[in-house]
């Protein structure tokens, strides 16, 4: 006994920097995990759709000679909503690619660091492109602009490109908030070895 109090309790470790994982982050991560998880379901579904729509179209064009034309326009909208809602789930999960060749070779504490600073730089420049689009989607909705096939709303599938935006900047957030916490962690970790060091 060296009469430092108790650690909390861990049960597991993340990823980045071996940050301890308590009772409540697992919690926390359970809710993000079943939260990603449902949208990639919704994504999913979305590209079933896209292609029973296709097929249908394909067989009704070349077979009966009657051309769907309702699903350029649908899929077109289903094509929007499955890459921009799907985006952030993916970051979630580390799906996206990352150019390392450099990064890889840099001390954890400055890996740490450089992500916290791109991560930031992400969110801000996210925020700008949520805004333009959604000026775009509700000048849609007033000008009524429409598409040029069977003349659906155009804003119905604009609107999926800032609600993905959206999704993608909490995501980011998240993450942004687990790279400070796991640097916070550390250095606490450092601090109480180097007590102990001192102690013993």
């Amino acid at each position: 006994m060296d009469g430092r109090p108790p650690r909390k309790r861990v049960i597991g470790h993340s990823k980045m920097e071996g940050t301890p994982i308590t009772p409540t982050d697992s919690k926390k991560r359970n809710g993000l995990e079943r939260f990603s998880e449902r949208i990639v379901l919704l994504t999913g579904l979305g590209v079933l759709a896209m292609t029973l729509m296709v097929s249908y179209d394909v067989l009704m064009r070349y077979f009966l000679g009657d051309p769907q034309l309702f699903v350029d326009d649908l899929t077109s909208f289903l094509l929007v909503a499955i890459i921009f809602l799907g985006a952030g789930p993916v970051f979630y999960r580390g799906g996206h690619i990352q150019i390392d060749l450099v990064t890889s070779h840099l001390k954890s504490k400055t890996q740490s660091r450089l992500r916290v600073i791109t991560l930031s730089i992400g969110i801000a420049l996210l925020g700008i492109v949520i805004y333009e689009t959604m000026v775009s989607t509700v000048s849609a909705l007033q000008t009524g602009r429409v598409s040029a096939v069977m003349n659906y709303p155009l804003w119905v599938g604009m609107i999926f490109i800032p609600l993905g935006l959206i999704l993608m900047v909490f995501f980011m957030v998240v993450e942004l908030v687990k790279v400070k916490k796991g640097k916070a962690a550390k250095g606490r970790e450092d601090r109480d070895d180097i007590s102990m060091e001192i102690s013993h």
